[in-house]
């Protein structure tokens, strides 16, 4: 149990602090490196029936995205040195991204050239969501001191951190906060068992939206195996929710229903499901025999009605119609070795449209290199 006063305990971290903050921020990401299946690349596409257009992925090691087209082959590469991973990357038409890494765990805007246009300098993680404006939700960890959960260690707060297209942090709302100011969930957050160690919600996705005029956030909570909204200008967990689900990644909306990849919820089996954020019932449900990613994981409801899913730590990526037919299948070339021993992981992957802008590809510097798939 959290004892209602226990943030008037925080107290500021020493150097020692600090550094232990920088290496929990790092932990939760998923090794990818699986053996190499007999064939890599796009192994299936059913045209008729496949949402056409390209692939952004980030792979599981490497501080790199790669934008390819429905065969596999590679378009554009970004990438920059410095960082071990780029967890996710959102695209703009002018071939600018940005991309959130890890070690240092930060947040950036590269333009097509992979030349940096904006850094952000706290320690981002995670994930982010890109608004029309350019403003930029990201999630962000402070280590604090707070007795009552870890006795002499710090425990990491996560947040939600507003900032400018420039990467000027303006507003900032605590996780831990925003429940126990919570007018509906204070008492339940009391209540809740937290898991041991310093990271106690492992906040793992982000999306933000506007209802009835204020502007809210989905958060999916791994450590806690919990789904909640947090209200931006109330400063409150409006929402929150438990389930069939655990240790869950990507949680988003799809009409009135959340969508999620339930990494643990069958034990050694994954699964991705559409939940009643009412109920908490499954409405719809994929899974497969040996489908599994014990670490991240994500998916995307496409236009056409399909979903893209993400299997992490297979490094492999497909698309299943409403029918859960699989109708594209893409497994991550890029191998850790000549050998071919290892396979590299995906972290998250996107499906954007065949009329997304691509004319800023000419003279663009960004590296590229063609597809291996076999």
């Amino acid at each position: 149990m959290i004892p209602a006063l226990v943030l008037a305990v925080m107290t500021v971290l020493t150097p020692t602090q600090e550094r232990e903050l920088e290496r929990i921020a790092t932990l939760g990401y998923i090794s990818g490196r699986e053996p190499v299946p007999e064939r890599t690349g796009v192994i299936l596409h059913a045209p008729e029936s496949a949402f056409q257009g390209y692939t952004l992925y980030t792979p599981a090691e490497g501080p790199e995205a790669y934008l390819i087209d429905m065969e596999g082959e590679v378009v554009h590469r970004w990438s920059t040195p410095g960082a071990l991973i780029w967890s996710r990357a959102h695209l703009f038409p002018n071939g600018d991204v940005v991309v959130i890494t890890r070690k240092p765990a930060r947040l950036y805007r590269l333009n097509r050239d992979s030349e940096l246009v904006m850094r952000y300098r706290k320690p981002a993680h995670h994930d982010f969501d890109v608004r029309p404006s350019g403003a930029i939700y990201v999630l962000v960890r402070n280590a604090v001191m707070l007795p009552e959960i870890r006795d002499g260690a710090p425990t990491l707060d996560d947040a939600v951190a507003l900032i400018d297209p420039m990467g000027h942090e303006y507003r900032r709302v605590s996780i831990v906060d925003a429940f126990m100011h919570s007018e509906r969930y204070a008492a339940w957050f009391e209540e809740l068992e937290l898991p041991e160690g310093a990271d106690i919600f492992h906040t793992n996705s982000i999306e933000v939206f506007e209802r009835d005029g204020r502007t809210q956030a989905l958060l999916s909570l791994r450590s806690i195996s919990t789904l909640a909204i947090l209200d931006i200008a109330s400063r409150e967990i409006v929402w929150a929710l438990t389930g069939p689900w655990r240790m869950q990644h990507e949680a988003q909306f799809v009409g009135d229903n959340v969508l999620l990849f339930d990494n643990l919820g069958l034990g050694e089996q994954s699964r991705v499901i559409e939940i009643d954020p009412d109920t908490a019932e499954i409405v719809w449900s994929y899974t497969e025999e040996g489908f599994f990613s014990k670490g991240a994981g994500a998916q995307q409801r496409l236009p056409n009605g399909n979903t893209l899913i993400v299997e992490s730590e297979n490094g492999r990526i497909i698309e299943i119609d409403p029918s859960s037919e699989i109708v594209w299948e893409y497994v991550n070339p890029e191998t850790v070795d000549d050998a071919g021993e290892t396979i590299l992981g995906i972290l998250r992957a996107e499906r954007l449209p065949a009329d997304f802008p691509l004319d800023w590809l000419e003279g663009a510097a960004g590296v590229r290199k063609p597809s291996r798939g076999s």
